[in-house]
């Protein structure tokens, strides 16, 4: 049975781009399955209702190299305010959906 397409984004809006540093993933522990940690980022956003407006991207080197953290650019649909994130891969990309759900709730705001 073929995989599902992911929802898409709204027509005529583009989606925050996360990209993920794959040096960070493949520097980690094995026992933190690292190269697994772009799927599990984006359950963590499906569960969030955020899946139709983010997608996951594999990077190579973003500049920062954390030990036991990994680097992910946040690139948000308007292409403004592009930052950097250190997340914590035992936490299976929780830590960043929160960002995500915190930073579409400030937008919001009139």
């Amino acid at each position: 049975m073929p995989t599902p397409l992911p929802p898409e984004a709204a027509p005529g809006t583009q989606p925050t781009e996360l990209h993920v540093c794959h040096n960070c993933l493949v520097k980690l522990d094995s026992s933190l399955g690292g190269v697994d940690l772009p799927r599990r980022i984006r359950e963590a956003l499906a569960a969030r209702g955020l899946a139709p407006t983010s997608r996951v991207f594999s990077s190579g080197c973003l500049g920062e190299c954390p030990v036991g953290k990994v680097t992910v650019l946040v690139i948000p649909a308007s292409g403004v305010g592009c930052h950097s994130r250190l997340i914590d891969p035992e936490k299976d990309g929780e830590d960043l959906a929160e960002h995500l759900v915190q930073r579409v709730a400030r937008a919001a705001r009139p």
